[in-house]
């Protein structure tokens, strides 16, 4: 009996065979990070053909040679490293991994299937219950994601989980989880998200929450409160859970549900005053509080609740829930993310019924969001990262020089390429407040369906790279679908220079001050960020360099590099480094910015890339290595990881060398990388290393593959040129 993940078009699906051998994987436990060890050995023992890497071999395979004792042990490195990671690549071409990370996201999927009945089989369910004690801490609590501490957010909600999949009260662990519960005072003090979920389940009366106010849609759209300003991960997750609390869903209230309303609070259920807790919250969740304002708004919008004009009431219902089918069918009922996923599902079932064809189609979009690794079964950040992993790995694999050894690797990830490129605009895209698509790149599929603007960015240029570097005939990506990219991307450039993720940037900071997510902070705005400049104006600029594209549009081009580059400048710190918003933390954006500013052609002597090579080289550790922890994402100043990092190291090293920084601070940051390689070529999970929304935490579990052969053949590059 053994899992098997079935990967076709980017869609992965984790699949339980009873006649195959299964492979036994422990967990470790003293890294919360899985290290994909069941997808990973399964794809080694199955597709590793080394390429030869005997030194007698180089000349005929083209594989350079050094005297120089280091550079010949990072050749050896990368072909070790390249030869095993290109054994992980699945046949549709992208690198399948795990982007888990956020405890808050299963929760999601357990109640909805509680609510809605639709069942995962044995096998998940054994599956999910490990991962849930897997990631418990031993105070019985949860994280918010799985290196956090215990929160409120994450207790309550994985408590619940695991009940309804099968576990007792009397379990000894759950006891554990009971008391931290109680000894904070009980569910009222979870977040407003996890307070959503219980009204859902019935085990809080909707009393017991803020209004989400489903009004507000019918607002006219020229205020600068109208929630189609919203950044569109906030915006498509408030819509459905306008459209529940507008219908005050709330399932069916079994002999369960009625024994957790006993055990999550200190109170008799019937006793507590939920009214009085709608904006109670522990001090354990509490990274943005309520505003002055918000508060206000609250106080008005509950007012309301309390005599709604049914008319407009009903106009809203009707809005949001043609508002969900749009997001269904144009996402191939995936949707943007987990939490607006099953919140849909929810919408689905009560609005059409469990047998319509609707409801169906959500079921079978179910086992996207799932993963499976060695710390058992949990629900992913998104339906994967396939291109952008995908992009990336093209970039590095090229970068070493090598490519041409790895013809095949390189030709099935431009088929992946070719694949999820997105080739057409939504259905009424206007109406529903969606920027244009076309010749996009998403972050997963095409399927998805939602275009990004750095992913599209890496997609343009992983594609002109092959098209120059390997002999890839026919290219399946045309010229044509290379300029709908770059019109995307010139599409979306913001007022101030910068680039944000999926939209133009539809409102200014201060509409944080309305953010009712206590543990989110710059949810309600797509804001500019260094790390999406910087991708946009390295692909403006290599596609402009291409002779066949020397003329299109190049006034607009120059326009939009200039303008990135200046705010990519204008985003430095004092202390020479750029905040990433999307990986730990500082490394990453400091990376970004550097790639962008030679890009275009900044000297390594100017004032900025000094800065940030000062930063980089006042953070390298005793071995040679940087770590950086993400209390620096949390904290927004730089916080040292406690171990090096090869992910960490492999960003310093790629920025310092295109800076032509200190030799010595690079070469031992090479030698840090080569200590760290195992001996079939991958390297250890380390920390977590991706980010969002500043206070949760995401795994790339790939990075730890990609980015030190990506540093290690930037190494080799340099070193044929001082050679």
């Amino acid at each position: 009996m053994a899992w098997r993940l079935i990967c076709d078009r980017g869609r992965q699906l984790w699949r339980y065979f009873q006649d195959e051998p299964a492979v036994s994987i422990d967990y470790d436990e003293e890294n919360p990070n899985s290290s994909d060890k069941i997808y990973r050995e399964s794809a080694f023992q199955q597709n590793y053909k080394p390429i030869c890497a005997d030194a007698d071999q180089y000349d005929k395979l083209r594989i350079p040679t050094f005297q120089e004792e280091l550079s010949a042990s990072v050749v050896k490195s990368i072909l070790s490293a390249v030869n095993y990671y290109s054994a992980l690549q699945a046949e549709d071409g992208h690198w399948p991994g795990d982007y888990g990370g956020p405890m808050f996201l299963l929760p999601g999927a357990v109640i909805t299937s509680y609510v809605t009945n639709f069942q995962f089989t044995e096998e998940q369910k054994y599956q999910l219950i490990r991962y849930l004690f897997n990631h418990q801490l031993p105070n019985g609590g949860w994280g918010t994601h799985i290196e956090n501490r215990s929160t409120m957010f994450g207790t309550v909600l994985n408590y619940i989980s695991l009940r309804l999949l099968g576990v007792p009260f009397t379990n000894e662990r759950l006891q554990k989880a009971h008391h931290f519960i109680q000894s904070e005072g009980g569910a009222m003090y979870a977040p407003s998200w996890a307070k959503f979920w219980l009204c859902v389940l019935g085990v809080m009366p909707w009393e017991g929450v803020n209004s989400l106010f489903p009004e507000l849609w019918l607002l006219p759209e020229w205020l600068p409160i109208h929630p189609s300003r919203y950044w569109c991960h906030c915006r498509m997750v408030y819509v459905p859970m306008s459209y529940v609390y507008a219908e005050k869903i709330v399932g069916e209230i079994t002999p369960l549900v009625r024994e957790l309303r006993k055990e999550l609070y200190v109170e008799k259920y019937e006793s507590i005053d939920f009214t009085k807790h709608r904006n109670s919250i522990s001090a354990l969740d509490l990274y943005y509080p309520q505003t002055a304002l918000l508060k206000v708004l609250n106080f008005c919008t509950n007012t309301y609740e309390t005599v709604h004009i049914r008319q407009l009431r009903d106009k809203a219902r009707e809005f949001l829930i043609n508002y969900i089918e749009a997001e269904d069918e144009h996402t191939n009922y995936v949707n943007i993310g987990p939490v607006n996923k099953f919140i849909n599902m929810l919408s689905i079932w009560y609005a059409k019924g469990r047998d319509s064809k609707q409801f169906h189609q959500h079921l079978t979009r179910v086992d996207d969001y799932l993963w499976l690794s060695e710390d058992g079964m949990k629900i992913q950040g998104y339906n994967g990262s396939q291109l952008w992993d995908t992009a990336f790995s093209i970039q590095a694999i090229l970068e070493t020089g090598l490519g041409h050894l790895y013809n095949k690797c390189l030709s099935s990830a431009y088929y992946y390429l070719d694949i999820s490129q997105v080739l057409e605009d939504v259905k009424d895209y206007v109406k529903f407040y969606r920027h244009i698509s076309k010749g996009g790149w998403p972050f997963s599929t095409r399927d998805h369906g939602w275009p990004i603007t750095d992913c599209t960015a890496e997609g343009i240029k992983a594609t002109l790279l092959l098209h120059e570097q390997m002999s890839i005939s026919p290219h399946r990506i045309s010229s044509d679908r290379l300029e709908d990219a770059v019109n995307f991307l010139l599409s979306i450039q913001n007022k101030d220079g910068g680039w944000a993720t999926y939209e133009l940037q539809r409102s200014t900071a201060w509409i944080e001050l309305l953010n009712p997510a206590e543990v989110f902070q710059g949810i309600m705005v797509d804001y500019s960020y260094t790390e999406c400049t910087s991708a946009c104006v390295q692909a403006l600029w290599k596609f402009r360099a291409q002779s066949y594209f020397a003329n299109h549009r190049r006034k607009e081009i120059d326009d939009a590099i200039q303008r990135g580059i200046e705010f990519i400048k204008g985003k430095q710190r004092p202390d020479g480094s750029w905040y990433g918003s999307w990986a730990v933390c500082f490394t990453y954006g400091t990376w970004f910015a550097i790639e962008a500013l030679i890009t275009v052609g900044e000297s390594p002597n100017s004032k900025f890339i000094q800065r940030a090579v000062q930063f980089l080289l006042s953070k390298q550790n005793a071995d040679g290595g940087w770590g950086e922890s993400y209390l620096s994402c949390v904290h927004k100043t730089y916080v040292p990881h406690k171990h090096s990092q090869v992910v960490n190291t492999a960003w310093a090293v790629l920025s310092l060398i295109l800076a032509k920084a200190d030799n010595s601070a690079i070469r031992r940051g090479v030698q840090f990388l080569l200590k760290k390689q195992c001996a079939n070529g991958d390297w250890n999970q380390e920390a977590i290393s991706g980010v969002f929304n500043g206070n949760c935490m995401i795994s790339y579990t790939n990075y730890r593959n990609i980015f030190p052969i990506w540093a290690l053949g930037r190494y080799i590059k340099y070193s044929c040129n001082h050679s």
